[in-house]
């Protein structure tokens, strides 16, 4: 009887050291990139923005394989500090950079980024002379303010925008290119096809394409500056009919950017986000979307006259999972300048005092009697008192 009794095979095999090492080669690999983190959300790959506030706000930073969409502000000044943050980012670790921008000259361009400003590590010794007070703390490790220490710096980098790098600094530490178009436009033709060839060209070219190359040294960073304006020959924002063509590139785009190691942000002029329509149909084909809203209306509301608009962020990331999984801890945000750097903050408003609500000013209103009537009329009455 104890011949026809067979143990039932087990259908989980444990795992040798040789066999889980070679399944995690990929992804030592992908860590090796300098500028790069894993998220503790979704475990994604992320690069920081440019801007530690910014960073914070999304969720540690941008995913790689992710595309990112900014909405201008009226004078497109504060989204240009962040498209410069990024860019100079990308110049402290060595990263490829990839501008498209028919606007302005590469030579004006790249004299336009800002310089780093390195932060000055706390200093983690301390004398006994300093601990008189809380003298027990001087026996307890070091450790936490070394991990804090260190994963600040690993986050962004500070830069100021009245410091600006050489170009020899810029040019020697990244690969650097710039889309330039020699077609000539018509009324019937855009840039972006243009645009999709020559960036599929490039990233194939510098090995950033994880189907065609096993080695995951460097990031490309690329940048597309007004896309959806007059100056790409694109009418969307006169006539909605027109933007077939944007969402064809940014479907494309989207494909590209899933089978490489790049992240993109694209900036949108402001008539376009002023579009609802228009800005729905773009953010359902990016992955981030969010806009700087300095309008008058917006910022006539503001009480605090510090800020200089609303940051308004609109679309979260779906990447490995079925829903965000960052959430931000309050969606009342917005930013101003403060020495030359640009911050993003939790917006705190005054309490809501009614001019009317004698609860707050002390019963002052003297129409307000002792009275055991119900009638609130300025006549006397028998059971007043």
């Amino acid at each position: 009887m104890s011949d026809l009794v067979q143990p039932k095979p087990s259908y989980f095999v444990r795992k040798t050291p040789t066999q889980a090492s070679s399944q995690n080669v990929k992804q030592t690999n992908i860590l090796n990139i300098p500028g790069t983190r894993t998220s503790l959300h979704n475990n994604q790959l992320l690069t920081p923005i440019g801007i530690p506030s910014i960073d914070s706000t999304i969720g540690g930073g941008l995913p790689v394989g992710g595309i990112c969409l900014i909405g201008q502000d009226t004078k497109n000044y504060f989204s240009d500090i962040v498209m410069r943050c990024f860019i100079a980012e990308g110049v402290v670790h060595n990263h490829s950079i990839y501008v498209a921008d028919v606007g302005e000259e590469k030579e004006k361009l790249f004299q336009r980024i800002p310089s780093q400003n390195k932060i000055e590590e706390p200093d983690i010794q301390k004398s006994p002379e300093q601990l008189r007070i809380a003298w027990r703390y001087g026996q307890q490790s070091q450790l936490n303010i070394k991990n804090e220490s260190s994963a600040k710096s690993f986050q962004s980098n500070y830069f100021v925008m009245n410091k600006l790098m050489s170009s020899y600094e810029i040019f020697s530490s990244s690969n650097i290119r710039t889309f330039e178009s020699n077609q000539k436009i018509t009324n019937e033709s855009t840039l972006y096809p243009n645009l999709s060839k020559d960036l599929t060209k490039h990233i194939d070219s510098i090995n950033l394409n994880v189907n065609k190359t096993k080695e995951y040294n460097n990031l490309l960073r690329i940048v597309i500056n007004s896309a959806g304006g007059l100056i790409w020959n694109d009418l969307c924002s006169i006539n909605e009919d027109f933007s077939m063509e944007l969402c064809k590139f940014l479907i494309y785009l989207r494909q590209l950017m899933r089978h490489s190691l790049a992240v993109c942000i694209i900036t949108l002029p402001n008539e376009v986000v002023q579009n609802k329509d228009l800005l729905e149909k773009f953010s359902h084909l990016s992955d981030y979307t969010f806009l700087l809203d300095d309008s008058n209306r917006t910022t006539s509301r503001l009480t605090n006259t510090q800020y200089d608009g609303l940051f308004r962020l609109t679309k979260l990331p779906r990447l490995n999972s079925l829903s965000s999984c960052f959430t931000p801890e309050t969606l009342d945000l917005a930013f101003y300048v403060k020495k030359k750097r640009l911050i993003v903050e939790q917006m705190h408003l005054p309490p809501d005092i009614d001019e009317n609500d004698d609860s707050q000013k002390g019963r002052t209103n003297s129409s307000v009697t002792m009275s055991c009537s119900s009638s609130t009329s300025s006549g006397s009455h028998k059971l007043d008192f």
